[in-house]
């Protein structure tokens, strides 16, 4: 097995990348809150002028945060160029120039579709960028992890796991999250599927439980860490779901009445899309770090064999 080498260029630029699309989605999701996603009709164009020199600083609330969001996608556009060129000079390792350019390629659809979005006036459109803009932000982070030392460090020296040890849940989980994160888009985007969306959100947190328990009785690190924070963001996210339930439709029986266009309401939606985001990112990160213990462990029995099989001596008694 040929040692992997870090590059701390490539995974800075790689961190860098994923850290960028954190405020574009806090700023793409607060945009869809609002309602802002119409403020220019046009695209590429802002109000027929160049994105670069439009004047958007004394806008109105809803062009200011509509184009701060095309140019925060600008910005990680070009940090996912550079990621591609970096990646070409300092490594030969080719699955890895592939995710680069994957992850180039996807930032390109994505604008795409958020300026299709805008030319065709569609939610549908609208909601398909929510979700593929959520798996792209999976994608770099996914790309962080394998290029960061401890990834390197594993596969070096893996910890063991029993045979099979759960595979289904770390195919399950992400699927679940995934429906319900679309579930959620429906709500978000269309205003219908509340009590779907509520009532899953139950069943996704009782999948992470059993995810989370399962890591702890592996008894590996690597898997239990993020098995923790996986859970703890399910929770939060429950919660954030619970309060922008309540400053949307009140809470009658404790005297509290919504307002709509509140901040508070504003804040909560928000930060539920951005955690549900985040939620659906460690549920696949997890299932990587599964699959790959397994591969390992696979290569290293295969090795084991391969190595007994050469020290028995041959038909000619021969060593």
């Amino acid at each position: 097995m040929n040692p992997q080498q870090y590059h701390p260029w490539l995974f800075r630029l790689s961190l860098a990348t994923a850290i960028a699309t954190l405020p574009l989605m806090i700023v793409g999701g607060h945009v869809t809150t609002e309602g802002y996603g119409m403020a220019f009709p046009d695209w590429p164009t802002s109000d027929g002028q160049n994105m670069l020199t439009y004047s958007w600083f004394h806008q109105a609330a809803d062009k200011y945060y509509e184009h701060g969001h095309r140019l925060l996608g600008m910005l990680v556009g070009f940090l996912s160029i550079a990621l591609v060129v970096v990646a070409f000079k300092v490594t030969d390792r080719k699955w890895i120039r592939n995710v680069c350019i994957a992850v180039l390629a996807c930032v390109i659809i994505q604008g795409i579709l958020g300026g299709t979005r805008v030319t065709e006036n569609s939610k549908g459109l609208a909601m398909a960028h929510g979700i593929f803009g959520a798996c792209v932000f999976t994608l770099m982070c996914f790309l962080t992890m394998v290029l960061g030392k401890r990834w390197i460090a594993i596969s070096n020296d893996p910890p063991a796991l029993p045979v099979g040890y759960g595979r289904r849940l770390a195919i399950t989980v992400p699927l679940v999250v995934l429906f319900q994160y679309f579930l959620g888009g429906f709500l978000r985007h269309f205003q219908v599927g509340l009590h779907p969306h509520m009532s899953f959100a139950f069943v996704a947190l009782i999948f992470v439980i059993i995810e989370f328990r399962s890591a702890r009785k592996s008894g590996v690190k690597w898997l239990k860490r993020p098995a923790m924070g996986m859970l703890h963001i399910g929770i939060f996210q429950v919660l954030l779901g619970f309060g922008a339930w309540i400053t949307k439709y009140g809470l009658p029986a404790a005297g509290f009445v919504a307002t709509a266009g509140s901040w508070q309401q504003s804040a909560f939606r928000t930060a539920h899309l951005i955690t549900g985001i985040l939620f659906l990112m460690t549920t696949v990160l997890y299932s990587v770090r599964v699959f790959r213990l397994h591969q390992l462990n696979k290569n290293r029995s295969s090795e084991q064999s391969l190595s007994a099989a050469d020290s028995l001596p041959n038909a000619e008694g021969n060593v």
